[in-house]
């Protein structure tokens, strides 16, 4: 076993003692609880505590991708209605009859001032507007995916911040452990009831947990850098102490989560609107088949005649033999997205269905890990070891023996926060692949449940 396991482990025990729940926390504590609490007491972080709900909903709040896609959407919101306007009318003016001779344009015959106005044919306003509209529920559906991807990043951060402060904490109480087992050892060293290489084994142990401090401080700035970029902080700002996770026994079944997934999955929801949209770029291309209209009227200022009115009505051809091809083009285009839209909202559905089996299986198998280690390992683990210290101070086993249970019992609590560890990824995992947060039912304890 390495030292860096000894650290992780002995983490893992500070953890039960700060995340406790009153039953258990009401308990009788031994030497080694006892000095791992004091240790934990000790440690304080700047800035208020954060619970896990307050880091989610500030991430909402203030995430600056979700800041920047919510502008994007209120602006694509607005396109529509720029679609049901007509287009600008135009103004001209012409000379006529302005003789070749002069360059005085008061020699000309004729001032003509007009003013036409275009006219899109029946429902293509319409039908251009429905597909801006379309763009714009894609816009609001895409601030639905990215914030459920944030939410599984912060959980996943939060949970790293917290084992990485933990780590720490538990590695100054492993540290201070090892030094009553290395004064043990001396007193028994003097006596002449052991040799000097007991002594030197437990500075050894002591010397490899500071090694593995500089790895544990970097997991959590790293950590709070992240969690603080999520929560659109300056990745420097103090973060206060964090909440446990806690152990989750009982899951929705399995049919149910799939059930769930699509109808509520916001992936599934932006697909299908993709198709939406295809078809109603379908709709506006075949609308282009229809003429377009244009009117307008004018004035004549004769100066040597009587003045006029003018008028102008015309007409597009859009079905020329020439300009057919472009809109045809453009309609089996359109016919070919949507062909596309309806395999990609198949194949979003098949990966959306996979990913709700693996998350799955991964929050079952690790919940069950986490309860045998925490009904059977630890406890069996933490008995030999108290058996093992007496033992020691009795003369009936030697030092590394002690060591060794110590490390078994370590091995086995990290053993089960990772498990726990595992759990909360998973399940942040599953609600991601779901499309929303599910209920915590079956929950070991309200405060989570620490072997």
């Amino acid at each position: 076993m390495s030292g860096r396991l000894l650290v992780v482990v002995v983490a893992c025990l500070a953890v039960r003692l700060a995340s406790a729940d009153p039953v258990s926390a009401a308990a009788p504590l031994s030497p080694l609880q006892e000095q791992l609490h004091a240790f934990h007491e000790r440690r304080a972080y700047e800035g208020p505590p954060l619970t896990l709900q307050a880091a989610l909903d500030e991430a909402l709040a203030n995430n600056p991708t979700l800041v920047a896609l919510r502008k994007q959407f209120e602006a694509a919101r607005l396109r529509p209605a720029a679609e049901r306007f007509l287009m600008p009318p135009t103004f001209e003016a012409q000379i006529w009859q302005w003789p070749i001779s002069s360059v005085n344009p008061l020699d000309t015959g004729m001032y003509m001032l007009t003013i036409g106005q275009e006219i899109p044919g029946r429902g293509k306003r319409g039908a251009r507007a429905a597909v801006v509209e379309k763009d714009a529920e894609i816009a609001e559906g895409e601030i639905t995916v990215r914030a459920r991807a944030v939410v599984n990043e912060v959980k996943r951060t939060y949970a790293d911040l917290f084992l990485a402060r933990t780590h720490i904490d538990i590695h100054l109480a492993s540290v201070d452990l090892l030094r009553q087992f290395a004064d043990v050892s001396e007193a028994k060293y003097a006596t002449g009831r052991i040799s000097q290489q007991d002594v030197l084994k437990a500075v050894v142990e002591i010397s490899k947990l500071h090694d593995d401090l500089v790895m544990m401080e970097e997991r959590a700035r790293l950590a709070e850098a992240q969690l603080d970029t999520l929560l659109g902080r300056p990745p420097d700002a103090a973060i206060g102490p964090v909440g446990a996770p806690y152990e989750r026994v009982a899951l929705p079944a399995a049919s149910e989560l799939q059930r769930l997934a699509l109808g509520r999955h916001p992936e599934l929801r932006v697909a299908s609107l993709e198709r939406a949209r295809a078809e109603a770029a379908l709709a506006a291309a075949r609308v282009e088949y229809r003429p377009d209209f244009v009117v307008g009227g004018g004035y004549m200022l004769m100066p040597r005649d009587r003045d006029a009115w003018t008028a102008t009505v015309g007409i597009t051809w859009p079905r020329a033999p020439w300009s057919r091809g472009g809109l045809d083009a453009r309609v089996a285009e359109a016919q070919a997205e949507i062909a596309a839209a309806a395999a990609q909202e198949r194949a979003v559905e098949s990966g959306v269905r996979q990913a709700v089996q693996e998350a799955y299986v991964r929050a079952d198998s690790a919940a069950r890990r986490a309860a045998l280690l925490r009904t059977s390992i630890v406890p069996q683990s933490e008995q030999t070891l108290e058996v093992s210290r007496i033992a020691y101070q009795t003369d009936r086993v030697d030092f590394l023996a002690l060591i060794d249970n110590q490390r078994v019992l370590l091995d086995a609590q990290l053993a089960y926060y990772r498990a726990v560890s595992d759990l909360e990824q998973a399940m942040a995992d599953l609600e991601r692949a779901v499309g929303t947060d599910l209920a915590t039912e079956g929950q070991a304890a309200q405060g989570g449940t620490q072997p």
